[in-house]
């Protein structure tokens, strides 16, 4: 649903037997692993393959999602859907999406962009809200991304060594592996560098939690974690370093996860005294932070003084043309009225206004408090616990990519899908799985081993669960 309706449908045989294998799997697998057909689209196959209906593009994740969502309603799926205040500030913030920005320059091609966005992230998010009910249901989930990312990173791995891109025969990515300061740039089926180290980035927590979890899957999160790093390694993205290291950090708060409001509130004190002593304005340590990792932090920061000298062109309904906030000749090449705009919360006013933007953020805030009251929820340390911190922590790294990266392609997706596994969490009821049996909190744990044991004893929870 793209707004160039003059593109043909380009679909290969190997592209379409795919397409039918997985829709296939989407009405035969269990309600758990239903989305799993969805996430090998999204990671093995580039944006290229589409099918062209009256002018409106439907790659093929987009098929996935239109039979994920007719599963649900055939079988009552939908019926688990527990409506919460997160779904609500989701449909308001599509709302935005579509009505808010269709308005900046009001024509049939705009429209059709906006309900294309509209629907990846409905199909997305509500597809997932439906599938994934339990808590054991995400597991599943998760379980089912650590095996999909080791093909992932096979095909970067090969991409490394060949500097040739072997997804490039689904069109969409270049075959030739783009290079830079003498290193090469892999992607997969992904459209840029950056994307593909974010994704190897934001799942690595939930690939460590995985190792927690769950016993039997141990040896599959440790070579999903491996290959994230391959997937990070080869991209070799500064913004993938960087989302990497936020995950190591916010993993590493685990131990003083009570810790988290000083933390927060002096962060936001360290901030505001930067920005009272800084003679550039705070954003700017996005340049000194690159020449340590290297990446263009000065133009990123520059960029959010372009948004913001800009404000009155956009703040209402968006605007089509920001082709003037940058030096001439830097402009997409898909269209010259727009420049490069590397920044997920920029794009979301430009494509909608303060309102959309206000919405989003809103969504974030909202998802980190529902993981702060499901963590506070659980009266001990336990592998539930630590598995939603790791969500957090995948979650930020997101929201810190976001500062770098414009999500333009499926991996918009992976976010929704993070979106609605959280909310799953939040207002799941948290059991212990027979796969919990191998106890590996209590190794890292003391008091945790000492509380369980004594209370087995006394008779208040069954060591056999544990």
């Amino acid at each position: 649903m793209e707004d160039k309706i003059q593109d043909p449908s380009s679909l290969n045989p190997l592209a379409l037997g795919l397409l039918l294998t997985l829709a296939s799997l989407i009405w035969v697998l269990p309600r758990r692993q239903a989305f799993s057909p969805v996430l090998i689209m999204i990671g093995l196959m580039p944006m290229g393959q589409q099918i062209v209906v009256m002018g409106l593009h439907f790659h093929l994740f987009r098929i996935l999602l239109l039979c994920g969502l007719l599963r649900v309603v055939a079988r009552g799926e939908f019926a688990r859907l527990n409506w919460t205040g997160i779904d609500r500030l989701f449909v308001g913030w599509i709302g935005a999406t579509v009505v808010m920005g269709s308005l900046s320059k009001p024509s049939t091609q705009l429209l059709i962009n906006r309900l294309g966005d509209a629907y990846n992230a409905l199909g997305c998010y509500f597809f997932a809200r439906c599938v994934l009910a339990e808590f054991d249901d995400v597991v599943a989930s998760v379980r089912a991304l650590a095996y999909i990312t080791l093909p992932i990173a096979a095909f970067m791995l090969v991409e490394n060594r060949t500097s040739h891109n072997l997804l490039a025969v689904f069109g969409g990515v270049s075959e030739i592996t783009a290079m830079r300061d003498g290193h090469l740039r892999c992607q997969g089926a992904f459209r840029h560098p950056i994307l593909a180290g974010v994704f190897g980035a934001t799942q690595f927590p939930l690939f460590a939690a995985l190792w927690w979890y769950d016993r039997r899957s141990r040896k599959l999160a440790a070579l999903a974690m491996v290959s994230s790093l391959a997937i990070i390694g080869t991209a070799h993205s500064s913004g993938g370093l960087l989302a990497f290291l936020s995950c190591l950090a916010g993993l590493a708060l685990w131990r003083f996860r009570k810790a988290m409001p000083w933390l927060r509130w002096g962060s936001l004190a360290a901030i505001i005294g930067l920005a009272m002593v800084m003679k550039a304005p705070v954003w700017y340590l996005l340049a000194r932070m690159s020449e340590i990792t290297g990446g263009t932090g000065w133009h990123r920061a520059w960029l959010i003084d372009q948004a913001i000298g800009h404000f009155d062109e956009w703040w209402l309904f968006g605007t089509t043309f920001t082709a003037h906030w940058g030096p001439a000749g830097e402009v997409t090449p898909a269209d010259p009225n727009m420049m490069d705009i590397t920044n997920h919360y920029i794009m979301e006013g430009v494509k909608g206004g303060i309102l959309k933007l206000g919405l989003f953020l809103a969504i974030i805030v909202a998802c980190f408090r529902a993981l702060g009251r499901r963590l506070s929820a659980f009266p001990a340390v336990s592998p539930d616990q630590f598995l939603v911190w790791a969500m957090g922590v995948s979650f930020f790294a997101h929201c810190l990519s976001f500062i770098s990266a414009n999500y333009f392609d499926q991996t918009v997706l992976v976010w929704f899908w993070l979106e609605g596994a959280i909310v799953c969490v939040a207002h799941a009821r948290s059991t212990p799985a027979e796969a919990r049996t191998a106890v590996p909190i209590r190794a890292v744990y003391p008091q945790f081993r000492y509380r369980v044991e004594r209370e087995a004893t006394a008779g208040s929870l069954p060591e056999k669960q544990y």
